[in-house]
């Protein structure tokens, strides 16, 4: 199945709407790594977003799987790009 890269970017004013959903935002992220569709993750150091590395049919089933992501549904995204990947070395990135 081809690999996407998903990239969040988040607004400074979103940090304590992020706190309050955290919780459910990380067992969502968390069943979609036990399902293998999620194969890695990595927050950005600073806060201002995090990548994922996603393994699905195409970009618009990535699109639906993130719209039910705690923090999406919160409006706590303020954006979301969605790329092809490029093979499975992603540097920087925590592997599940």
């Amino acid at each position: 199945m081809p690999t996407f890269v998903v990239e969040y970017t988040y607004s400074p004013e979103s940090s304590s709407g992020r706190d309050d959903h955290r919780t459910d935002h990380h067992a969502w992220l968390a069943e979609l790594v036990r399902r293998k569709v999620v194969l890695s993750s990595s927050p950005h150091a600073d806060h201002s977003g995090a990548r994922f590395v996603v393994d699905a049919a195409d970009a618009d089933t990535v699109e639906r799987l993130f719209g039910h992501d705690p923090f999406a549904q919160a409006h706590l995204v303020s954006h979301v790009s969605i790329s092809p990947g490029a093979g499975d070395s992603f540097p920087g990135f925590a592997t599940h």
